[in-house]
């Protein structure tokens, strides 16, 4: 029998009505409701919920008040487009848009909590679209103001994210390779406090 609070079906929704077209699924492994987000998409949410995402050279901002129990994640493509583009698949947007749904739903942004991961080079050479996003998310995050607790960017690897709002905690599963989802030897990787956990299912 599935456990009482999957019963309610009103659960599968987003607390939030503007995210209303994503949908909540059950996590029985992580006894909560999870959520994945797709490249050019972001998320806020108040609820004990996981989001995930998987990333490759895309970059993802994890923000959340850690007193208003609000946050989310975004996932954008590239750092600008050459011509104005009001769309998530860029950074600059795709950061505004985040920060500004935190606020509308009671984060202050004096008391960002802000995690990065992402960036991975994954066709190597000299265009790399991963190094220039993550070249983009810190410049911006100075330029606001804003510092972060905790990263796990570059290196040659996808990854698969999985975020809490309501702890903080972000957990990165480092992928073998762009094509194949078999994964790496679990281990702990020490980033800021721990503040990202390499994993396993």
């Amino acid at each position: 029998m599935e456990p009482a609070q999957r019963r309610n079906k009103d659960q599968d929704m987003p607390k939030f009505p503007e995210f209303s077209h994503i949908r909540r699924f059950w996590m029985p492994q992580r006894h909560r409701y999870g959520v994945k987000i797709v490249a050019g998409d972001f998320y806020v949410t108040c609820q004990d919920e996981v989001i995930s995402t998987v990333l490759g050279s895309c970059v993802t901002a994890c923000i959340r008040d850690p007193e208003a129990k609000v946050g989310g994640i975004n996932h954008f493509i590239l750092p600008d487009s050459d011509i104005l583009s009001a769309s998530n698949r860029y950074g600059v947007f795709a950061m505004e848009q985040l920060i500004n749904a935190i606020i509308k739903y009671g984060g202050n942004k004096n008391n960002f909590e802000i995690k990065l991961v992402g960036g991975g080079n994954m066709i190597g050479g000299t265009n790399d679209i991963g190094q220039r996003n993550i070249e983009f998310i810190k410049q911006f995050l100075v330029t606001e103001g804003y510092k972060t607790v905790a990263e796990d960017l570059g290196g040659m690897r996808p990854r698969k994210i999985m975020y809490n709002v309501q702890d903080g905690r972000l957990m990165v599963q480092k992928l073998k390779c762009q094509h194949h989802d078999r994964y790496l030897q679990r281990r702990n990787q020490v980033v800021h406090n721990d503040d990202v956990e390499l994993f396993t299912d």
